[in-house]
């Protein structure tokens, strides 16, 4: 049988990343923590730990048993919230993970909608999509907001809706003509590897267009203060560079139809999801009022 002491004392130690962090947390000595693991790795015939020169390292069987452990002690909390909390005082929890490229470009957008749920208590990190995917299966996260769609087997069991495909315009400073070929063009472009990337190069070659590449910047708003200040061009969301449009701060030269790029939501599947499936809703709702008709 499972002690489940040996497994708190266990998942502490790999959230916090050290047996002294967890012992810090728990009140007690490094000793005990080491001891409590030691007893769990002997129940479970396989090291959770190795030891290296850079530290303590969890070993694959102490990720895996990590994933699990992450799941029951999430959902443990999530019962005591249920079970413990005064009807209407205390807010639901709603752990939100955006990747990098997703919080650069319509981070803004997406935010609010979540900070306007009523009875929530939203708690927002940026990370990559990788780890961001890895928490959320392991019930670390409750939604991840992403421009990457995952393959099908990494879907299983989760929920993914498509809530924005941003449209591209291509803005310049006021006073400024591109010539036909648009050879007189400094292009600010997205890194490679960057679903808008795609995008914009397809559009060029398409129309024959051969602008002069002088740099690559993935956030979009750095992107759009470059063209005002630089006298560069860029293809940015047209949510993005639409306040600074109307006020004539830069001019838009042409906008591309909606392509691949899109933010899509993930989220479990299933009766315990429904602060994130609210959430979703919300964002889906407002990306198509606020954010298509831009």
């Amino acid at each position: 049988m499972l002690n489940y002491n040996h497994l708190y004392y266990f998942h502490l130690a790999a959230s916090e990343g050290s047996m002294t962090a967890a012992a810090e947390q728990l009140g007690v000595t490094v000793s005990t923590v080491s001891e409590q693991i030691r007893l769990l790795e002997r129940t479970l015939g396989v090291p959770l730990f190795e030891r290296t020169s850079g530290g303590m390292r969890m070993t694959a069987a102490g990720l895996q048993a990590h994933e699990h452990t992450s799941i029951m002690f999430r959902a443990g909390e999530r019962l005591a919230e249920a079970l413990g909390r005064p009807t209407g005082k205390k807010p639901l929890f709603l752990q939100v993970g955006i990747t990098a490229t997703v919080s650069r470009t319509l981070a803004t957008d997406f935010l609010m909608p979540v900070l306007a749920l009523e009875d929530c208590f939203p708690s927002i990190q940026t990370s990559t999509f990788p780890d961001l995917l890895r928490d959320l299966r392991g019930h670390e996260l409750d939604l991840v907001l992403c421009d990457t769609e995952p393959l099908e087997p990494a879907r299983r069991g989760l929920q993914m809706t498509t809530l924005h495909r941003p449209r591209l315009v291509a803005v310049s400073n006021p006073e400024f003509q591109p010539s036909a070929t648009w050879d007189n063009v400094k292009l600010l472009h997205y890194r490679e590897g960057s679903a808008y990337r795609w995008e914009v190069d397809h559009f060029l070659a398409e129309q024959g267009y051969r602008p002069h590449p002088v740099g690559e910047i993935d956030d979009s708003f750095l992107l759009l203060e470059a063209v005002i200040r630089g006298g560069f061009v860029a293809f940015v969301p047209r949510s993005v560079a639409r306040d600074a449009i109307s006020v004539g701060r830069v001019k838009a030269l042409l906008t591309l139809e909606a392509g691949v790029a899109a933010v899509h939501a993930l989220y479990h599947d299933g009766d315990a999801a429904t602060i994130a499936r609210r959430a979703v809703e919300m964002l889906a709702e407002y990306a198509t009022s606020a954010l298509d008709g831009a």
